[in-house]
């Protein structure tokens, strides 16, 4: 089972007298740079109509920023060419564009790209060190670039090349995307781990539910043997949900993945079909066991960093007074009237000072507080007894309605766009998949709210990932001890204040970042408008709250996009932000 992890916010970071956005009618500078060669685009194929596929060609960026130098980018434009923008912070001017390598070594024609069928993915590439790059096709090909000084806009030198094959790959298999790279050296060894995904169709006979088609995520390890690279897939992730963040934490023993479906490993689902009789012939002979089980254990259970919650369902006709609930250190017992519900030892010990119980919503609830705060409990009793730890518990506070539970802050009335967009069963999840133990060591509920968007905050470090907490979205970063290896948790980096809030009401959003040093955030839709949110503004000339402190507001900016073509791709810097359209692309300056 494991470990719920909390995301705990540094108040330290909040700003509670931050008091919105206001409008402000200064005009944005933006600079255009026409293109040469229209962004390379790939187009679904007939067959690829699902709704992971919708995401991999029609919400993917295409425009990667270099995070080593955050003011230069890359795109493939239909030629196949690997272009460089960049924009120069001393002159206030973007440079010319660079090819810095080609795809297609052929002159072609700019309407069709040969190199590119129809129902291959977008090309993706990610940067892995200040002059290495990994790059996929779209289809089954791997680059490993070795870029040199990107600052010059080098031309990019192929280092070593493959096709992406493996035991746990079928030969039908086509089109891969770079979910997530990175270079690690380890015992004096060059070791690229890659997470790279595909979206296959399964037959409805082998299909767990009506949905047909499945996200897979090969694990790959690219390593530098005897001066030769050699590619090898060591596990594989499957999923039937959407992937909203995917990252590799130091090292690489482990995958960090958010998702709305549960993900399972390919070994394991594969080593339970090798069983194959053994296996139901045991199912069978405990069905009985499991059923017996399941009447003693009438009882649910779940736990915090701090505390253990034991719910048990409320007898018709019974109240608080027909209950009789005693704890000592190191046991429990609960009784109805003359009926003994629980009498065990406990797993591990506990305050029994500070235990409180009460009935809502038709549940018994016991709060027992941990005497060791972060003590992770495998079981409830002692001897591994009783239930299994119910994970659910750590997201519900109560059993109403989402649309019953109370107003967090009732000064605001509720509106639509603070319920989520998701459906309601969906209970989306950040969990830390180990390679070594292939088991989920670490898991973040995030009940139906997905994480809003993922960032490059410092250079080599994995992605940051930003979830709303309250009205404000906040930013966290892997926080990975190599000496403790099975402590694991999120740190909160930075505060975008009220933005949260914000981003819930634009319905047309299609980008979402931030710069590296939290200045400003950015909403791009699709066609029409960019909207620009600066926290760091002034302190409102003096404006105060009633009976209260000064506050604070931000600057709010609306760039209109006139005549620009879809936007592809958005990256940002502390001083600029650059999108990529179908017709240019557009240097947002950011003045402080």
């Amino acid at each position: 089972m494991s470990k719920i992890v909390e995301l705990r916010q540094d108040r330290a970071l909040m700003r509670p007298n931050f008091d919105g956005y206001k409008l402000s009618l200064e005009p944005v500078p933006v600079i255009r740079q026409d293109l040469t060669s229209a962004p390379l685009k790939a187009e679904p194929s007939d067959e690829q109509y699902s709704l992971l596929h919708v995401e991999l060609f029609s919400m993917q960026n295409l425009l990667i920023v270099d995070p080593w130098s955050r003011t230069e980018s890359y795109y493939i434009n239909r030629k196949g060419d690997v272009v460089r923008v960049s924009y120069d912070e001393n002159k206030g001017s973007p440079n010319p564009m660079h090819i810095v390598y080609r795809m297609n070594q052929e002159e072609n024609d700019d309407s069709t790209p040969i190199w590119k069928c129809k129902g291959q993915y977008n090309t993706t590439f990610r940067f892995i060190s200040e002059k290495f790059c990994v790059l996929c096709d779209g289809n089954k090909r791997l680059f490993l670039f070795e870029t040199g000084n990107r600052s010059k806009a080098q031309e990019w030198q192929v280092v070593a090349t493959t096709n992406i094959y493996g035991s746990d790959i079928e030969l039908e298999e086509r089109g891969y995307v770079i979910f997530d790279a990175r270079l690690d050296i380890l015992q004096e060894q060059k070791q690229i781990s890659l997470a790279l995904g595909h979206v296959q169709r399964v037959d409805s006979s082998q299909a767990r539910s009506s949905s047909t088609h499945y996200m897979y995520i090969h694990w790959a390890k690219w390593i530098l043997k005897d001066q030769q690279w050699q590619l090898e897939i060591v596990d594989t992730l499957e999923c039937k949900g959407s992937i909203y963040y995917c990252a590799f934490e130091p090292r690489s023993q482990s995958l960090i993945l958010s998702s709305n479906r549960p993900c399972i490993w390919r070994s394991a689902k594969t080593n339970k079909h090798t069983e194959g009789e053994p296996l139901a012939e045991m199912a069978q002979l405990h069905e009985g066991d499991e059923e017996d089980r399941t009447e003693i254990s009438s009882y649910s259970w779940s736990q915090t960093d701090d505390d253990i919650l034991v719910k048990f369902n409320v007898k018709p006709g019974m109240d608080k007074n027909n209950y009789h609930i005693k704890c000592v250190s190191n046991r429990i017992t609960v009784k109805c009237n003359d009926e003994t519900l629980l009498d065990n030892e406990l797993k591990e010990k506990i305050d029994h000072d500070l235990t409180t119980w009460t009935i809502e919503n038709n549940f018994l609830q016991i709060t027992l507080v941990k005497q060791d705060s972060d003590m992770y409990w495998s079981s409830l009793l002692a001897n591994d007894l009783g239930p299994k730890e119910n994970t659910e518990n750590n997201t519900q506070q109560n059993c109403l309605p989402l649309e019953q539970q109370p107003i967090a802050n009732l000064e605001a009335p509720i509106e639509d766009c603070d319920f989520p967009m998701g459906i309601e069963e969906d209970e989306i999840t950040i969990s830390r998949f180990n390679l070594p133990t292939k088991s989920i060591t670490h898991s973040v509920i995030m009940g139906s709210n997905p994480p809003l968007f993922t960032t490059s905050l410092r250079p080599g470090f994995p992605l940051a990932i930003a979830t709303r907490q309250d009205v404000d979205c906040s930013l966290w970063l892997q926080q990975y001890n190599v000496t403790k290896p099975d402590e694991w948790s999120l740190r909160h980096e930075g505060n975008l204040h009220a933005f949260g809030y914000i981003q819930a009401s634009k319905q047309q959003k299609k980008f979402m970042d931030c710069s590296p040093d939290l200045g400003y955030a950015i909403i791009s839709e699709s066609h029409r408008h960019i909207f620009l949110y600066k926290s760091k503004y002034d302190t409102a000339n003096g404006l105060r709250n009633r009976n209260g402190p000064q506050v604070t507001i931000g600057k709010q900016h609306l760039v209109t996009l006139d005549d620009a073509g879809e936007v592809l791709g958005l990256c940002t810097a502390n001083s600029t932000a650059t999108l990529l359209t179908e017709k240019f692309i557009m240097f947002i300056q950011i003045e402080s």
